[in-house]
Protein backbone atom coordinates (compact mmCIF):
# COMPACT_ATOMS: atom_id res chain seq x y z
CA UNK A 1 0.00 0.00 0.00
CA UNK A 2 1.37 3.38 -1.06
CA UNK A 3 1.84 6.09 1.19
CA UNK A 4 -0.52 8.44 -0.47
CA UNK A 5 -3.03 6.22 0.17
CA UNK A 6 -2.50 5.11 3.76
CA UNK A 7 -2.82 8.97 4.24
CA UNK A 8 -6.01 8.58 2.43
CA UNK A 9 -7.54 6.27 4.59
CA UNK A 10 -6.88 8.25 7.36
CA UNK A 11 -7.87 11.19 6.27
CA UNK A 12 -11.31 9.29 5.32
CA UNK A 13 -11.44 7.37 9.07
CA UNK A 14 -10.82 10.90 10.83
CA UNK A 15 -12.74 13.07 8.53
CA UNK A 16 -15.53 10.66 8.68
CA UNK A 17 -15.84 10.52 12.61
CA UNK A 18 -16.32 14.02 13.09
CA UNK A 19 -19.78 13.40 12.80
CA UNK A 20 -19.88 10.28 15.60
CA UNK A 21 -19.95 12.59 18.77
CA UNK A 22 -22.48 15.02 17.22
CA UNK A 23 -24.64 11.82 16.35
CA UNK A 24 -24.33 10.33 19.69
CA UNK A 25 -24.31 12.96 21.91
CA UNK A 26 -28.23 14.05 19.99
CA UNK A 27 -29.23 10.21 20.59
CA UNK A 28 -28.19 10.60 24.17
CA UNK A 29 -29.41 13.79 25.48
CA UNK A 30 -32.33 13.81 23.08
CA UNK A 31 -31.29 17.75 22.09
CA UNK A 32 -31.05 18.74 18.77
CA UNK A 33 -32.18 22.44 18.39
CA UNK A 34 -28.65 23.84 18.54
CA UNK A 35 -27.93 21.70 15.34
CA UNK A 36 -28.00 23.97 11.79
CA UNK A 37 -29.88 21.74 9.60
CA UNK A 38 -28.12 24.30 6.95
CA UNK A 39 -24.56 22.83 7.76
CA UNK A 40 -26.33 19.50 7.54
CA UNK A 41 -27.72 19.92 4.72
CA UNK A 42 -24.27 21.63 3.03
CA UNK A 43 -22.22 18.61 4.69
CA UNK A 44 -24.50 16.24 2.29
CA UNK A 45 -24.30 18.33 -0.51
CA UNK A 46 -20.22 18.89 -0.40
CA UNK A 47 -20.01 15.47 0.37
CA UNK A 48 -22.40 14.17 -2.50
CA UNK A 49 -20.12 16.14 -4.43
CA UNK A 50 -16.79 14.66 -3.30
CA UNK A 51 -18.26 11.12 -3.80
CA UNK A 52 -19.26 11.97 -7.42
CA UNK A 53 -15.63 12.64 -7.59
CA UNK A 54 -14.04 9.82 -6.14
CA UNK A 55 -16.08 7.45 -8.10
CA UNK A 56 -15.04 9.33 -11.40
CA UNK A 57 -11.31 9.09 -10.04
CA UNK A 58 -11.97 6.32 -8.73
CA UNK A 59 -10.45 6.92 -5.35
CA UNK A 60 -11.93 4.39 -2.48
CA UNK A 61 -11.20 6.50 0.71
CA UNK A 62 -12.66 8.93 -0.20
CA UNK A 63 -15.70 6.74 -1.69
CA UNK A 64 -16.36 5.28 1.68
CA UNK A 65 -16.01 8.64 3.62
CA UNK A 66 -18.60 10.87 1.68
CA UNK A 67 -20.82 7.96 1.75
CA UNK A 68 -20.69 7.49 5.34
CA UNK A 69 -20.69 11.18 6.30
CA UNK A 70 -23.66 11.16 4.10
CA UNK A 71 -25.45 8.67 5.61
CA UNK A 72 -25.21 9.99 9.33
CA UNK A 73 -25.70 13.42 8.08
CA UNK A 74 -29.34 12.51 7.01
CA UNK A 75 -29.78 10.21 10.35
CA UNK A 76 -28.95 13.45 12.18
CA UNK A 77 -31.36 15.56 9.82
CA UNK A 78 -34.42 13.52 10.50
CA UNK A 79 -33.26 12.69 14.03
CA UNK A 80 -33.73 16.62 14.10
CA UNK A 81 -36.83 17.00 11.98
CA UNK A 82 -38.60 14.31 14.21
CA UNK A 83 -37.28 15.70 17.64
CA UNK A 84 -38.26 19.12 16.46
CA UNK A 85 -41.62 18.07 15.25
CA UNK A 86 -42.63 16.25 18.30
CA UNK A 87 -41.65 19.23 20.45
CA UNK A 88 -43.43 21.99 19.24
CA UNK A 89 -46.89 19.25 18.87
CA UNK A 90 -46.06 18.44 22.78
Amino acid sequence: MAVAEIFGWLASVFTTLIFAPQLLKAFQTKMTKDISMLMLFLAVMGNLSWLIHAALTNNMPLIVCASLIIVMSVILMAYKYNNEKNSITS
